[in-house]
């Protein structure tokens, strides 16, 4: 793929540029729809000339519809925009990036959106597509499939693609979360994946972060020990990452807590265990779910996380050899990689 590209870069630029232009409008129609031509143009950064014959033509193609309220994608457009999604880290240069990654962490698979989501947020809606994509691959009933919650996690389950054939995979909660907005907690995030998918959930009603005589009580009753068991039999795990002492602040720890995380400098958080930038875990939060010990038991745990602020900590948790693939932003990778945004 890397050849066919590098001849058409060589041989007719112009068909590099003409793709990502068109991949670019049919991306700003996904999330903004419908849109009118000239936001179109703002957001693409091209004149609207150029986005009037370029939206005819994917109109005549059957990609693009136009409304009073505005254009729309087609059924089409949206099958021929995750056809392109596979082509993207050739198209848009980010395939370096993942090689480079999968080799410094001895990663499996790493799948790099364009863009970087700290300074443009539209950038995760695509990281929520990139997951969505990449778990409607992987799913095969039956499975079990454990996530964790965020605001990434969340973009993942609105992303995902409606299935009538894969009513036996069951989804679940990797920890307890009651603590967060409801939209971001795992347990919503589970079900509406499930409920996409057609498949089944199971639900853990506890908070996400417990006293240790708490959760010794909890994990005893006989409906939280069901679930239990099956979360700790997932397939599949579907994780955030989150800076350390932001995540810490979140969750509402101690101050002595947080002076300990930065005493120890704690630079990346994941399924309340959190990273010093070894890799090594230096805190944990008791809590009920998927521990660590588990974690050796699950055949495919897939990291998504992006932005720039973000790089220190998946970086972190990325050293702790655990994952399998990771799931970024161009953003994320620039700055593992060289240190800086823009890659130089």
């Amino acid at each position: 793929m890397d050849r066919l590209f590098s001849l058409i870069e060589r041989f007719a630029p112009e068909v590099m540029e003409i793709l990502t232009d068109r991949y670019k409008i049919l991306r700003q129609v996904l999330y903004n729809q419908p849109i009118g031509r000239r936001q179109l143009a703002l957001n693409v950064d091209q004149t609207e000339r150029m986005v009037r014959t370029e939206v005819d033509l994917l109109k005549t193609r059957g990609a693009l519809q136009t409304t009073p309220a505005g254009i729309m994608l087609t059924a089409y457009g949206e099958e021929m925009l995750r056809e392109i999604d596979e082509y993207v880290p050739w198209l848009l240069n980010t395939q370096t990036l993942s090689e480079r990654l999968k080799e410094r962490f001895h990663l499996q698979e790493v799948i790099i959106v364009p863009g970087d989501s700290f300074q443009n947020e539209f950038i995760k809606h695509d990281l929520g597509r990139a997951g969505a994509e990449f778990l409607f691959r992987k799913l095969r009933p039956p499975c079990t499939l454990a996530v964790t919650g965020g605001t990434t996690l969340a973009q993942v389950a609105d992303q995902m693609r409606e299935d009538v054939n894969l009513h036996q995979v069951c989804v679940v909660p990797a920890r307890g979360g009651l603590g967060e907005k409801v939209e971001q907690q795992a347990g919503n995030i589970a079900a509406k994946i499930a409920n996409r998918i057609g498949g089944q959930y199971r639900l853990l009603h506890i908070p996400d972060i417990l006293e240790e005589s708490t959760a010794a009580v909890l994990k005893k009753d006989i409906h939280i020990s069901e679930v239990v068991k099956i979360i700790k039999s997932a397939d599949i795990l579907m994780h955030g990452i989150g800076p350390a002492i932001d995540m810490a602040i979140k969750r509402e720890l101690s101050p002595a807590e947080v002076e300990y995380l930065q005493k120890n400098e704690a630079m990346g958080e994941a399924l309340r265990y959190y990273y010093d930038r070894r890799g090594k875990i230096i805190f944990e939060i008791p809590g009920i779910g998927l521990e660590g010990a588990d974690l050796s038991n699950i055949p495919l745990i897939i990291a998504i996380a992006g932005g720039s602020n973000k790089a220190p900590a998946i970086e972190a948790v990325l050293r702790n050899g655990i994952e399998k693939v990771l799931i970024t932003d161009e953003g994320a990778a620039q700055k593992i990689i060289y240190g800086k945004d823009d890659g130089c």
